[in-house]
């Protein structure tokens, strides 16, 4: 009974969307590997919503920090091989680099640099700040790009303009040439947000003189520029910068506490979703809703102290 419940709940959770990334939105990120790659890594994996785009003869490895999500990526996926454990302190596959990376990692979740440093962290100029782990999953990243490869990689677009910590991190990043184009993704493509997103592609063995392409996503507007460019802009990574749009451009007036007050709103509302379908499954099933109940009261807790 109980491993009939586990797949009826798996099978309910895909028919409420719990686990559903837009399709389009996945391939768009994939779309910016080169051919022919035969090995693809996704750091923050979940149920592996990015890799299920990629064909059954490439080899797709992942990481998770869910063990019920990951589950559902090695029940969903073929081909591959799905590691649980938290991305920035636990590594998987350090031993290994790709020619192709695809991610869309949590957006601006609080994070510690792990005891011991290794190559991911230890040569860059500052660690990314402990309240923002965005740039800390673009350094993993890049660590896990081999020469010649590519990451798209879909961002939180502070990560485009914030100062500080993140400021010396990108200058050091577009300094080393690895940034190859920078698309403003339009919100909508996500149940839980409707702010728009950044999709950074990183390429390793740029050639002196390569341009940075800046683009908006889905109207398709875009302009290349060089990397003096950016530094003029000192280092300002957002597409508004470089293209001229008569427009509203969504990051011109990007509100952060409006966007956070929204998200909280969104929030409540997915939660409030979910119980529900949870209430529902414990009644059919004859599982107990308490024990859930508890462990978010336990969570909770943790941000009332």
């Amino acid at each position: 009974m109980e491993e009939y419940s586990v797949k009826g709940i798996r099978k309910k959770f895909k028919e409420q969307g719990v686990f559903y990334t837009d399709q389009r939105l996945a391939k768009f990120i994939a779309s910016f590997l080169p051919d022919g790659i035969t090995e693809v890594y996704d750091p923050t994996c979940g149920s592996g919503n990015l890799l299920s785009v990629f064909p059954d003869d490439v080899k797709k490895y992942g990481q998770e920090i869910d063990a019920t999500q990951a589950e559902e990526a090695r029940h969903r996926l073929v081909n591959c091989e799905i590691a649980v454990g938290d991305t920035l302190e636990q590594p998987a596959f350090m031993d290994r680099k790709f020619k192709g990376i695809v991610a869309n990692p949590p957006f601006s979740i609080k994070w510690q640099p792990p005891m011991l440093l290794d190559g991911r962290f230890s040569t860059a100029p500052v660690f990314p700040p402990p309240g923002k782990a965005d740039y800390a999953f673009i350094l993993h990243i890049l660590y896990y790009l081999d020469e010649g490869g590519v990451a798209s990689v879909l961002n939180f677009p502070g990560v485009l303009y914030r100062g500080n910590r993140e400021y010396t991190l990108r200058k050091w990043i577009v300094e080393r040439n690895l940034i190859d184009s920078v698309t403003l993704v339009d919100g909508g493509y996500f149940e839980d947000t409707t702010i728009s997103t950044a999709l950074i592609v990183f390429k390793k063995g740029r050639r002196d003189g390569d341009k940075i392409r800046f683009a908006t996503f889905p109207d398709g507007k875009e302009t290349t520029v060089s990397l003096d460019d950016v530094r003029e802009q000192d280092y300002n990574l957002s597409p508004s910068a470089y293209i001229e749009d008569d427009a509203q451009d969504p990051f011109a007036d990007f509100d952060p506490v409006a966007a956070e007050l929204l998200a909280r709103k969104h929030l409540v509302e997915k939660l409030r979703k979910e119980l529900t379908f949870s209430r529902f499954v414990a009644e059919q099933e004859g599982l107990p809703l308490q024990p859930l109940l508890d462990e978010l009261q336990e969570v909770i807790k943790e941000f009332t102290k």
